[in-house]
């Protein structure tokens, strides 16, 4: 069975709060990162789904062969699902609110090798 593929909806929201409003609806647990420029980590997947709002910058994201790499920029929101095979990177400053699981979030959302013939 093949795994699951990232998405991205660009122009998901146009406010910090619609998005604390989206993640208050679907129970989530928000984390506001702020980080400079960094490359991409192997690609991996985590065992709980993941949620990236871009508010400021861009972030490369990329769900190996299945998802060639696309950008995702101010106002987009990337779905992680769990399982699914993902990197990201910047080139320059970027902020996302990350939203998960507060499982999640207690356990330090590991990564995880891709499980063979799923990417």
């Amino acid at each position: 069975m093949p795994a699951p593929i990232v998405s991205i909806r660009p122009a998901h929201f146009s406010s910090k709060a619609e998005v604390l409003a989206e993640i208050a609806r679907d129970d989530l647990w928000p984390v506001t990162i702020h980080q400079g420029a960094f490359p991409a980590a192997p690609l991996h997947c985590h065992a709980e789904p993941v949620r990236i709002y871009v508010l400021a910058g861009a972030l490369r994201v990329e769900g190996g062969p299945r998802f060639p790499p696309v950008w995702a920029s101010v106002g987009a929101r990337v779905d992680l699902p769990s399982g699914a095979p993902h990197t990201v990177m910047a080139e320059a400053h970027v902020v996302t609110l990350v939203a998960f699981a507060t499982s999640a979030a207690t356990a330090g959302l590991p990564q995880l090798a891709i499980p063979s013939g799923t990417s």
